[in-house]
């Protein structure tokens, strides 16, 4: 395994704060860890949001569904990083309870790219999706990493 360069290292603390963001359903926290015209094609509600503007509003909405903490968690991240743009993948683990009491988990698959601006990086796309299965259409949101690789 070779050692982690300084910008992959710069990238996984930035990563560090936007999911901190995230499990704290911090807005304005959040804001901070994306350019303003973010591409992102989140897993669902919208085909994709073209702006952190638009982003924030589905984030809020998300938000306004989940009672207490939110579990997020990277898992096999892979980063690859030069001094103006990095390229991240990681499965992801995503868990709360909801207002109406019940528990949701999934396990996702994420991509997000960042670009450094006046020397700190942020991420400027990302995409998250669940693997679905073609025959019935639905979503495997329980298919972790260990149960997709008996697939693979």
């Amino acid at each position: 395994m070779t050692k982690p360069t300084s910008n992959e290292n710069a990238v996984r603390a930035h990563l560090a704060k936007w999911l901190e963001a995230s499990r704290a359903m911090d807005i304005d926290a959040l804001r901070n860890c994306y350019v303003p015209d973010l591409v992102s094609y989140d897993c669902h509600s919208a085909f994709q949001f073209r702006s952190f503007d638009a982003y924030g509003k589905h984030l809020a909405m998300c938000f306004s569904h989940i009672s207490g903490p939110m579990t997020l968690e990277l898992h096999e991240l892979s980063i690859v990083a030069d001094d103006n743009v990095a390229f991240c993948h990681a499965t992801m683990r995503c868990g709360c309870i909801g207002t109406n009491g019940a528990e949701h988990w999934s396990w996702l698959r994420s991509t997000i790219c960042m670009k450094t601006i006046d020397g700190e990086w942020l991420v400027a796309h990302d995409h998250c999706s669940a693997p679905f299965d073609p025959m019935t259409s639905q979503a495997m949101l329980d298919a972790g990493p260990e149960e997709l690789k008996k697939v693979a």
